[in-house]
């Protein structure tokens, strides 16, 4: 009797929900729907009652679960020195993370440079390549000459000995590069080896002279690279820069060191090829030496004089140097 009564004050409590079971599965009103009257009624009632109960009894009880969690966790598991060890660790990850993203960011930026750059440095056998540069670049330019006319390459080759940017009345290397690209449409890529003649003090554009290495004077000659890097920028032309070698004269070398330092600084600034000839021609730390050792041979780089360079050497830095150049 009881479990029959029991029963009975269940379907009258649960109405509802059975009545949303049934409607459900059998996609018809259920037979309970059929009783109209107010004590039955009540009893659905009563079950929303219970539900809404329920649920609320069962809200109360989990933010009061969180409020003593909370209170525990703020005055009691948390002591000072926790929390400014947890504050350390997230500002620890924090800056990995940032590390992470600029590392991320410069990897990108270093990719996509890369790829300009080989870009700038790809011509087809109807585009042209330009030499600018000393008595240094008169050695190896026909080198690369002969290379590139056997893959069907023209090329220009303005080299003069005795020149660089320190003298333009000399010889003015930024308005003889500059009107020869413009004139020359043809031409996809430059190649620059100056320097050797420009260790010295020069005259700035109002003839006043500056001692060399002095902050005014490397102010002028980057600005002098800088025009010629630009503009050859703007026509869409490749560059290939060859710094100068070491030499045999100390005081030389010792300036030509402190030129490379200046040539270096402003071509960091410019996504360009930059081919530094000390050690392909055998200098070591910054010290001259006659004889590039390669594969267990020493060969001669050097001609007599400590500044040119051998029929070896000649061919050897024109190689290096031809090897950047993209031919399709």
């Amino acid at each position: 009797m009881f479990l029959v009564l029991s029963t009975v004050m269940g379907i009258w409590i649960m109405q509802k929900s059975i009545n949303a079971y049934y409607l459900q599965t059998y996609h018809q009103s259920s037979p309970l729907n059929l009783i109209n009257s107010p004590l039955w009624q009540k009893g659905g009632d009563i079950g929303d009652g219970l539900y809404a109960f329920h649920d609320n009894i069962a809200n109360n009880i989990g933010n009061m679960n969180k409020s003593v969690i909370d209170e525990f966790n703020d005055n009691y598991a948390y002591t000072p020195a926790y929390k400014a060890q947890m504050a350390e660790k997230a500002r620890q990850e924090q800056l990995r993370q940032e590390q992470e993203r600029q590392l991320k960011a410069q990897a990108l930026k270093e990719n996509q440079a890369q790829n300009e750059l080989e870009q700038s440095l790809t011509l087809n056998k109807s585009q042209k390549v330009f030499f600018a540069g000393d008595s240094m670049m008169q050695g190896i330019a026909p080198h690369m000459q002969k290379y590139l006319q056997g893959l069907g390459v023209d090329s220009v080759n303005l080299s003069k000995q005795s020149t660089g940017l320190a003298y333009p009345k000399f010889f003015d290397w930024n308005s003889t590069i500059k009107n020869t690209l413009q004139s020359d449409s043809s031409i996809k890529v430059l190649i620059v080896m100056l320097g050797a003649n420009d260790p010295w003090d020069m005259p700035d554009k109002q003839g006043k002279y500056l001692k060399f290495n002095s902050e005014e004077w490397i102010a002028e000659y980057q600005a002098r690279m800088k025009d010629i890097l630009d503009f050859a920028k703007e026509r869409q032309v490749g560059v290939i820069w060859v710094t100068p070698p070491n030499m045999k004269k100390n005081k030389l070398n010792e300036q030509m060191v402190q030129l490379n330092d200046v040539m270096m600084n402003e071509l960091t600034r410019h996504n360009v090829k930059v081919i530094d000839a000390r050690p392909i021609m055998g200098g070591r730390n910054n010290v001259y030496n006659d004889y590039l050792e390669k594969d267990g041979k020493n060969i001669k780089m050097r001609s007599g004089d400590g500044i040119h360079f051998s029929g070896d050497g000649q061919r050897i830095l024109a190689k290096e140097v031809q090897s950047y150049l993209i031919i399709e």
